[in-house]
């Protein structure tokens, strides 16, 4: 396990971010953004801002809802492909490519579903979204935990891939409670939840990881040159195995096959006005 000092990767630019198929693990997300949704509050006429909405998740959840809804994200691959899912629905959802310290404009609610968490400057996001949240709103986010598995995993990454800039925080800063503190206003209301990731193996599941991670991709020539790329699935299957949850043969409704891990997230329900 890991606690909120270890190091992680420096965070990704919009590039980076579409190097990896990042839309795939979006998918294995969509009930984080509902449950955020839920929790927000959010209905008909609101209007709401989804900070770092990647492929949508949360923004169309809100939209759904017939919430007046803008998704803002600095990557326009994944833009492209929220706004594919937008009107494949229907949804008439705005669509900004702007990065979380930088987002304008007023609304009711503003969301952030693993989104600005991987802002360079935590400060200057968390002040944005207090700014564009209007009078009697409330702003929402869900982040990984420090202690949690997808810290473990960054652990992982950080051993392999460049180290951060000077200065540079871990993003799951933004699952610790008494970070946030320091954020926001008030007395956030905080959540610890978990969601659950099954595959077939642990070494299919390192698989994934690392296809869907883009700030591996990008550097997965060096690492085959220098011959860690091997070495990145072992150690990082070496991870599952140690927080599999599967069941053992004879245990509960499990085969004993697979692997099945909880990630542990934190929900921030925050009233800055």
């Amino acid at each position: 396990m890991t606690d909120a000092r270890t190091p992680t990767p420096a965070p990704a630019g919009p590039s980076t971010w579409a190097a990896g198929d990042y839309p795939a693990m979006a998918h294995r997300l969509a009930p984080v953004a509902e449950q955020v949704v839920r929790l927000a509050g959010v209905t008909a006429g609101a209007g709401v801002l989804d900070v770092g909405t990647g492929t949508g998740n949360a923004a169309l959840a809100a939209a759904r809802r017939g919430a007046l809804v803008t998704g803002a994200d600095p990557t326009p691959e994944l833009l492209a492909l929220a706004s594919e899912r937008a009107a494949a629905e229907g949804l008439p959802v705005v669509w900004q490519e702007v990065d979380a310290e930088r987002i304008t404009g007023r609304y009711d609610r503003v969301l952030s579903v693993f989104g600005a968490m991987y802002a360079p400057h935590a400060r200057s996001a968390a002040d944005a979204m207090i700014r564009c949240c209007a009078p009697g709103g409330r702003v929402v986010s869900a982040a990984w935990t420090p202690g949690g598995f997808m810290a473990a995993t960054n652990h992982v990454f950080g051993r392999f891939l460049p180290p951060p800039p000077p200065g540079g925080q871990p993003p799951t800063r933004w699952g610790d409670p008494e970070f946030l503190r320091t954020l926001f206003p008030g007395e956030p209301t905080c959540t610890v939840e978990r969601i659950a990731f099954a595959f077939g193996s642990p070494a299919e599941a390192a698989g994934f990881w690392i296809r869907a991670a883009g700030h591996v991709q990008v550097e997965r020539a060096r690492l085959v040159a220098t011959g860690r790329w091997d070495a990145l699935h072992e150690e990082l299957a070496t991870v599952f195995a140690e927080w599999n949850r599967q069941p053992r043969d004879g245990a509960g409704d499990g085969d004993g096959t697979g692997v099945r891990v909880e990630a542990e997230y934190l929900v921030a329900v925050v009233h800055p006005h």
